[in-house]
């Protein structure tokens, strides 16, 4: 799936991208940072670069580092539909918000409006919550377990949920390592009806190295023992070179409650304003 200039926010837009670099419009801030994705060269119809209000370096040794210009307010806030995110820029180059999964938040709020709750939704590797306040604007039926392994992070996704007016809503926010979470979970009995997992290819978190080739058939292991017998629906998305969208597609229909289902296999691209679009995720979602 690309995102179509209709899906796009007011907000947001991928201005350019090329020559390893992307270009980005965050609300009033434009950002330069990291696409290694993108291999092409930067358009020629593009004269936005020079603009950048900030600008991320990736030395070949050690951290790299941000560049900011004297109008840069830290941290700045982006409306995304019905929710509210805080951005500012943290040390891995990101900056609080991943536009290609604008898709699969609008999607998921679709299902959740329609079901009749109470319906309990898992959010792992859940970072800053956008699919967490998503999911639970869809209604106070909707209950939400956001679990991530970086506190920081959590924090974040709380601000977040304060800032969109869902703070008083039926969140769990918990930091902890996922699958210990979910190991714990199956042995206290509980069951959830949605599931919303974006893990990494590599990661460190509280339950040490993950490696997704390695942890994943372990992870889709504990949603099938913690999914409810009539789920509503799952997401998974990934970056792995070594994975396609279908692969995810198969490995999600090989739990019992979808078997029978018709699902998607989807590749998250962001369209430009100027040159190429950026292919950004994989996901397979039923």
């Amino acid at each position: 799936m690309t995102i179509s200039n209709k899906q796009l926010l007011p907000d947001y837009e991928l201005l350019d991208c090329g020559d390893g670099r992307r270009l980005e419009r965050f609300a009033q801030i434009i950002v330069d940072r990291p696409a290694p994705q993108a291999v092409w060269p930067k358009s020629k119809n593009c004269l936005d670069w020079p603009r950048a209000h900030a600008y991320y370096e990736r030395p070949a040794t050690g951290k790299g580092g941000w560049r900011t210009g004297s109008f840069f307010p830290n941290p700045w806030r982006l409306p995304i539909d019905e929710i509210i995110l805080e951005l500012r820029p943290a040390a891995n180059n990101q900056v609080g918000v991943f536009p290609e999964q604008l898709p699969n938040w609008r999607w998921l709020k679709k299902r959740l409006s329609e079901g009749k709750g109470p319906l309990r939704v898992l959010n792992g590797f859940a970072y800053t919550g956008a699919a967490t306040l998503a999911a639970s604007s869809a209604g106070p039926h909707v209950e939400v377990c956001h679990v991530d392994g970086a506190k920081t992070a959590v924090a974040w996704a709380r601000r977040n949920a304060a800032l969109s007016g869902l703070a008083e809503r039926p969140i769990r926010w918990i930091v902890d390592d996922l699958l210990k979470f979910m190991g714990r979970e199956i042995k206290r009995g509980q069951r959830y009806d949605a599931f919303i997992l974006d893990p990494p290819a590599f990661g460190r978190g509280p339950g040490g190295a993950w490696q997704l080739e390695r942890d994943l058939p372990r992870l889709l292991d504990c949603v099938a023992q913690l999914v409810s017998s009539s789920p509503s629906f799952i997401i998974l998305s990934c970056h792995a070179p070594n994975l396609r969208a279908n692969d995810l597609l198969k490995m999600l229909q090989a739990i019992r409650p979808f078997q029978d289902r018709t699902g998607e296999a989807l590749e998250l691209t962001i369209p430009a304003a100027n040159g190429n679009a950026l292919p950004s995720s994989i996901c397979g979602r039923i």
